[in-house]
């Protein structure tokens, strides 16, 4: 605690001395609790008792630039190794007539899916606890240019850094359970088909320093009478690593010792969205196709290319009950492997939780302030699901209360059901200034 409010006061003590109309600063404190309704064995961690702030602070310098920061301190009392302080963002925009520049950390949101984003690529993500990913974007060090010409823009980003996104580690209770049998690569000249299975994690392969680590994006929006549209084009690297394994079988042919070694490799996106009204309906879509580092199919760690696409539509309810509305959406999310080279891939991949997916969102106001709702997601095939039902109160001027249940089930080898015992019920208390 004592970290957390000696970095507020630095941030706030360091404020020059020409604030001024020009200058704002603000930002959020936020405190999270989060109660497991199952324990588990061992060192793993049973709940959340966690406190943020961030500190934003942004300047106008005239008509020609403007200057943005956002700091995070992050205190988990009862996960220390939730606990940081970072950056999230730092850039100066620069106004050049039709020509826009943001030079420094930034965080990028394209797509215009909700759930779901295939053309999101250029962000790394805080995943150290997977359902809870609000604010957990990962600022990249970058520069982006904007022209804009009547309704259309063209966006270009250099990224010469790499920004991998932060896994759970093995005292999580998001690490995975990993299989307990491995088949025996020497079967059926030699030995059982399966044998016991120990695993050892390398440490991560990351790209080598320089041009290798340099990313690339452009992006194209505009409209085209009643749709909004883009195209983009992406290279760069994945921001969740590869795991290459190598199995050595004991002398006795009973167990396996698997060396894990995560790699970061490049992979390419030809990206598309769109967004319209067909009625009172709202429609929108997005997708990608991935053009990854193993095209010919020959390394089993790697994806084949592949095509990822979200379609969805939302429908608002007015006066549904008095003079409260409903808003529901609902969303389709494939992948679609070309050709389906790996149809083994471990549902528990988190580049591919959603490869059949419905998801969906309800939420009815209570009152002007308030509202309760049910979000989800049911994978088709795998038949595992995650439903998250909920509230929201706004009781006073920036201040919100948000209380919701994470329950989750389906088969052990499912990615949601292979966390099953995670089901939780978590509280936060906000506060925007």
């Amino acid at each position: 605690m004592r970290s957390l409010l000696f970095g507020a006061l630095v941030f706030f003590a360091g404020t020059p001395s020409w604030v001024s109309a020009q200058t704002r600063l603000g930002g959020f404190v936020e405190y999270d609790n989060l109660t497991y309704f199952e324990g588990t064995d061992g060192a793993r961690i049973n709940g959340r008792n966690q406190l943020i702030l961030q500190a934003e602070a942004s300047h106008d310098a005239g008509e020609a630039a403007h200057f943005f920061s956002a700091v995070e301190f992050r205190l988990d009392q009862a996960d220390w190794s939730r606990n940081r302080w970072s950056l999230d963002e730092a850039y100066v925009d620069l106004y050049l007539g039709p020509v826009d520049l943001r030079l420094g950390r930034q965080i990028f949101a394209w797509g215009r899916a909700d759930a779901v984003n295939p053309t999101d690529n250029l962000t790394a993500w805080d995943f150290s606890d997977i359902l809870d990913t609000d604010d957990e974007q990962l600022g990249l060090l970058s520069g982006l240019v904007t022209y804009y010409s009547g309704d259309w823009s063209v966006e270009a980003v250099l990224a010469p850094s790499f920004r991998a996104s932060v896994l759970p580690d093995s005292e999580s209770r998001w690490w995975p359970d990993l299989p307990a049998t491995v088949p025996n690569p020497s079967f059926p000249a030699l030995g059982p088909p399966f044998v016991r299975a120990s695993y050892e994690f390398a440490d991560d392969v990351l790209p080598d320093q320089g041009f290798d680590r340099f990313q690339y994006a452009l992006r194209v929006t505009g409209i085209l009478g009643s749709w909004d549209v883009s195209l983009s084009w992406f290279d760069g690297l994945d921001d969740l690593p590869a795991l290459h394994t190598e199995t050595s079988v004991d002398s006795t042919l009973s167990a396996a010792r698997i060396l894990v070694e995560p790699r970061y490799h490049r992979r390419r996106a030809i990206g598309a969205d769109f967004a319209t009204t067909l009625g009172s309906v709202g429609v929108h879509g997005e997708g990608a196709y991935y053009l990854t580092s193993d095209w010919s199919g020959t390394d089993p760690a790697i994806d084949d290319p592949y095509l990822h696409y979200v379609v969805g539509g939302d429908y608002t309810l007015n006066d549904l009950v008095g003079d409260r509305d409903l808003f529901v959406l609902l969303e389709w999310s494939h992948e679609v492997q070309v050709p389906d080279r790996h149809s083994t891939l471990r549902d528990t991949d988190l580049n591919h939780v959603f490869r059949r997916s419905l998801l969906g969102k309800v939420d009815l106001e209570l009152g002007p302030f308030s509202l309760v709702k049910v979000e989800g997601v049911y994978n088709v095939g795998t038949r595992n699901w995650y439903v998250q039902p909920g509230g929201r109160w706004s009781f006073a001027d920036g201040a919100e209360l948000l209380i919701d249940l994470d329950l989750l089930g389906g088969r052990q080898d499912t990615f949601f059901g292979d966390f099953d015992d995670n089901s939780r019920l978590h509280v936060r208390l906000k506060y925007s200034f």
